[in-house]
């Protein structure tokens, strides 16, 4: 049985029929996460003896017929920012608290009560602030496409252990992006979700009103079964539509600003394709976009500065210069500012839904850029600063606005289209997802 190509779907009916056994399946990662010395850069720490314990008790409950649902023995990896009990949390970072975990994160706890098998954590971003992957300080991922180039951030180990087939899933954090960069440039499905929906509990904080979590995985299908899983939502299949269903919004304004001529060419001819099978598309401009993305550049570094300024300035030699000036940029924002500029925001977003009540789907490329060179974002902090910001551009709109968002990856690589959807519509967005998808590809 070739478990290469393996998708979470397809496992779980495997495991179902007794075709594989959880021990067989995590065996398999293992023994790649093993064999590849590229791991080390993408793992920080792999848990082989609780994962192959979980294993084996997935494996007593499948033999009897008791599994815990779809998703019992699945093995997947979680970002460095996420508490596991007896484990260090360091957040791709030498300044985080070195005291072990004492229980698990929330939504680790969840999955885990379901039978998800955790096989290890990820390297990351520093702090998760780029949006580019690269990290002096722990370790960079390179991107399997091209070792010469970055990966994306800050989720950086969580698409690369997809993508490099270590496991079969992974969960990311996603504050202006996190999630859907890295799965664009693994050529990935990741999914933003809505603001508070899952609980962050146990989780490493960046800009508390921003921070979300979600899936990265080869397709929608399995981004939805996990996603599902960390909300312990009752299971619902996804909605199957046709192309004709769907009225989408392209906004035309700053999207499309400075973008890389093959994403463009990539981002153009799936909307034709898009069109030929009947969707309808409107191009418009949309004012809060330019607005938002203004706010932006005030209340994410003033939230992130505030939440780790005592770590940043007892150390900050120990930063890689562009990432420490980045935070850097938030200590002089004040008080009042932040907050003026923060309830114009939650305007903004009122007023923006009302502007796209009549459509499915916002449609953008994922990112305006391609992976830059590793050895150019290290020797040019200039260089680093212009593409981690134009890398983030288009995705924090959805942060800044509280939309959901998935990014789907193309015929062309590293050139992701992103669905953007309203607050709490991630059902429906991983619904019309899984029409596009079949569509783009």
């Amino acid at each position: 049985m070739d478990l290469e190509k393996l998708k979470i779907k397809e496992a779980s009916e495997l495991l179902e029929k007794g075709r594989i056994c959880p021990e067989e399946l995590t065996y398999y990662y293992l023994d790649r996460i093993e064999c590849d010395s590229k791991s080390k850069d993408v793992f920080t720490t792999v848990f082989k003896k609780s994962a192959l314990y979980s294993a084996k008790e997935s494996k007593k409950r499948a033999k009897v017929g008791l599994r815990k649902g779809i998703l019992d023995g699945i093995p997947i990896s979680v970002k460095d920012l996420a508490d596991i009990e007896g484990e260090f949390t360091r957040g791709g970072s030498s300044l985080t608290n070195k005291r072990k975990a004492k229980k698990n994160a929330a939504f680790v706890d969840e999955l885990q009560s379901q039978g998800v098998i955790i096989l290890g954590k990820t390297h990351m971003t520093e702090l998760a602030f780029s949006g580019l992957g690269l990290n002096t300080t722990t370790a960079t991922p390179a991107n399997p496409f091209n070792e010469e180039l970055v990966s994306g951030g800050s989720s950086s180990g969580s698409a690369v252990s997809v993508r490099r087939n270590y496991c079969i899933g992974s969960i990311g954090s996603d504050t202006g992006g996190s999630v859907r960069i890295p799965a664009a440039w693994n050529n990935l499905v990741g999914l933003k979700t809505t603001h508070n929906l899952i609980d962050l509990t146990g989780v490493l904080k960046l800009c508390p009103s921003f921070d979300t979590l979600g899936p990265i995985c080869k397709n929608v299908d399995d981004t939805h079964l996990l996603f599902n899983a960390m909300k312990k939502r009752k299971f619902r299949k996804l909605k199957k539509y046709k192309a004709s269903d769907f009225k989408f919004l392209i906004i035309k304004n700053m999207f499309f600003d400075s973008i890389d001529s093959e994403i463009n060419d990539s981002f153009n001819s799936a909307i034709e394709r898009i069109i030929k099978n009947g969707a309808r598309v409107q191009y418009k401009s949309v004012s809060e976009i330019d607005n938002a993305l203004e706010i932006s550049k005030i209340v994410f570094p003033a939230e992130a500065y505030g939440m780790w300024q005592h770590e940043i300035e007892k150390s900050p030699e120990k930063m890689f210069a562009p990432i420490r000036e980045r935070f850097r940029s938030g200590k002089h924002i004040l008080a009042h500012n932040y907050v003026f500029s923060l309830q114009k925001l939650f305007e903004l977003r009122k007023s923006f839904l009302k502007k796209i009540m009549d459509f499915d789907a916002i449609l953008v490329p994922t990112s305006p850029i391609k992976p830059p060179r590793i050895t150019k974002l290290i020797d040019d902090h200039e260089f680093f600063t212009e593409k981690n910001l134009l890398a983030l551009r288009n995705t924090r709109i959805a942060n800044s606005l509280n939309l959901c968002a998935l990014t789907l990856p193309t015929e062309t690589d590293f050139s992701g289209l992103m669905l953007m959807g309203r607050p709490n519509n991630e059902f429906n967005l991983l619904s019309i997802g899984l029409t596009i998808e079949k569509i783009i590809q």
